[in-house]
């Protein structure tokens, strides 16, 4: 995922996939339960918007 979002310029080139995992050990750490689902999709939309490059960015 990470190699072919890197190759279309999506997502940053610095971001390993333990960085990943590690997010996403937090989220999972922090709002494990279904009634947390709304903080989980939150700070998913965060960690995907943090993935992306400076050239999909607006502005």
């Amino acid at each position: 995922m990470l190699r072919a979002g890197r190759a279309t310029g999506d997502l940053r080139d610095d971001v390993t996939a333990e960085d990943v995992a590690a997010h996403l050990i937090g989220i999972f750490t922090v709002a494990p339960l279904p009634e947390q689902a709304a903080r989980a999709d939150r700070l998913l939309g965060v960690l995907m918007w943090g993935l992306r490059s400076s050239s999909c960015l607006p502005g």
